[in-house]
């Protein structure tokens, strides 16, 4: 938290944002209000990657959709989607500074939407930049060097594995929260209407009992107007 508001301040100032270390990688369920637009703001430097993608998996009583927009420190559009319900995209940072995304429900009136999205942002040569650091720990001795080639290649599909994996995972989660929300609101549905079914249950025995009883009832209304008939 302390690197990414000294990267603002840094930004705001116009001092260059340097390279981080490690990549920034978070991943955030907000809750998008109708008629609203939520926005986040990420410090970036140029030549980083930035990665993002984003699921509506909920979207109250109507259509899971919500626009989207990024916008670099200039507030280019760099990217925009309208009324999608899932999305992801992958750009380099042209310039330093604070890039701004946000996610619109402007187009809902009534129907607030939650939205699951992860953002990723390192630098271009970040993967490589650390088998090279490896290889120069392991270098130390020339008898590594055959071993290394060996063990980076292992490393590196290891590394594409894992990245899948945890794609696929967030991927699952992403759904499982979809799906659960949406168990929940048919089971609260189901609950209302089985409420409103049982009362008017009662209200109409109620009824039929009292017309019963005044059509049989000699002094009650019903009994008076049926033998009119």
């Amino acid at each position: 938290m302390f690197q990414i508001v000294c990267y603002i301040v840094l930004a705001l100032i116009g001092l260059p944002v340097p390279l981080r270390a490690e990549p920034f990688n978070k991943r955030l369920t907000i809750y998008a209000d109708p008629g609203r637009m939520e926005c986040f703001h990420q410090p970036v430097a140029a030549t980083e990657i930035i990665k993002m993608d984003y699921q509506v998996i909920a979207g109250g009583h109507g259509d899971r959709d919500i626009s989207f927009t990024l916008m670099d420190p200039q507030r280019k559009i760099l990217a925009a989607d309208d009324k999608k319900d899932k999305s992801n995209l992958q750009l380099v940072a042209e310039e330093t500074g604070i890039y701004k995304l946000c996610f619109d429900n402007t187009i809902s009136t009534f129907n607030q939407k939650i939205v699951s999205f992860s953002l990723e942002v390192a630098a271009a040569d970040y993967e490589a930049q650390e088998v090279r650091d490896l290889r120069k720990e392991m270098l130390t001795d020339y008898h590594f060097e055959s071993i290394f080639t060996g063990l980076s290649d292992y490393i590196n599909k290891v590394q594409v594995n894992l990245m899948r994996s945890r794609q696929t995972q967030d991927y699952i989660r992403a759904h499982e929260a979809r799906d659960r929300k949406l168990a929940e609101s048919n089971y609260d549905m189901v609950n209302n209407w089985s409420w409103v079914q049982f009362l008017a249950m009662i209200f109409v025995g109620m009824l039929q009992v009292f017309m019963l009883r005044n059509i049989f009832s000699t002094n009650g209304t019903l009994h008076k107007l049926w033998q009119r008939f």
